[in-house]
This record gives structure tokens, C-alpha cells and sequence, in this order.
């Protein structure tokens, strides 16, 4: 499942087998987190603290590649890499600006699809027609 290059969801899909309830979970926690790591490592860039960007972006990192959003986690990458060394801090900015523009694409790509259904199953959490029934049969074949 993929939407305009922001994410791909067939990594977690395989994970979780299929588990639709579980997938929204994590897009659940991604969409609560990563936005957090975000402003904080904005806040640490404008007070000039560079150098402590790098265990945010790392954080956000393994989270990002989970969902395959690619184009954010190689400007997410670019900034751990320089936080580093905070060196150069002009292509630190301009990559942490890069990777906030697409955390909000893919974060607005992701709600869209939500909103309209298109991640997981559109009946997420409802039973197939006659699914309980064989359910119930197979228990009891079990147990004879």
C-alpha cells in the first residue's frame, strides 16, 4: 500500500500478517511521536544546540522506515549524520527544513487514506459473512 511515494505500508502488512488493527496502531503512534521528535528538534536547532539533534533523528528514523517513507528518511538520515558533528550547521537547517516538508506530505497523505478507508480493509474488524460459523465448527472439530 502506497500513496503518491510518501509511505508503503507492505513491510508492516507483512510484519503483523495481515492484522489491520495492528498496523493502524502503529500509524497511530507514528502520527503521535515522530511530529514530537520534530518540533523538538526544531526547538534544539533554533536555540543553536545542533549536536543534540542526532538521538531524536535516530528515534524518528526507525520509525520512518517502518512505514516506508523513504524521501523523509533520507533527509532524516542527512541530519543524523551532520548533527554528529554539528559542523555544518547551514546544511543541517536546510536538511531538517527538507524533512519537515516531508513528514507533513506523508503525515497528510496518511490521514487522506485513513479518512477515506484505503489503508486496511475497508471493515476493519467485522467478520466475513459465515466466518464465526466456520470459526465455531472448527472449535468444535478440535475438541472431538
Amino acid at each position: 500500500m502506497m500513496h503518491a511515494n510518501q509511505y508503503n505500508l507492505d513491510y508492516l502488512k507483512q510484519v503483523f500478517q495481515g492484522n489491520d488493527a495492528m498496523v493502524l496502531r502503529i500509524l497511530d503512534i507514528f502520527e503521535e511521536e515522530v511530529p514530537k521528535y520534530f518540533a523538538e528538534m526544531s526547538r534544539l536547532g533554533n536555540a543553536d544546540l545542533w549536536g543534540e539533534l542526532h538521538p531524536l533523528a535516530h528515534k524518528a528514523k526507525s520509525s520512518i522506515g517502518m512505514l516506508g517513507m523513504q524521501s523523509l528518511l533520507q533527509e532524516v538520515l542527512v541530519v543524523e549524520n551532520l548533527s554528529r558533528t554539528a559542523s555544518d550547521t547551514a546544511d543541517l537547517k536546510a536538511a531538517l527544513s527538507r524533512a519537515q516538508v516531508q513528514l507533513e506530505l506523508a503525515l497528510a497523505a496518511l490521514r487522506k487514506d485513513r479518512a477515506c478507508g484505503s489503508i486496511c480493509s475497508p471493515k476493519l474488524g467485522t467478520e466475513a459473512p459465515n466466518q464465526g460459523a466456520i470459526r465455531n465448527k472448527n472449535q468444535r472439530l478440535h475438541r472431538a
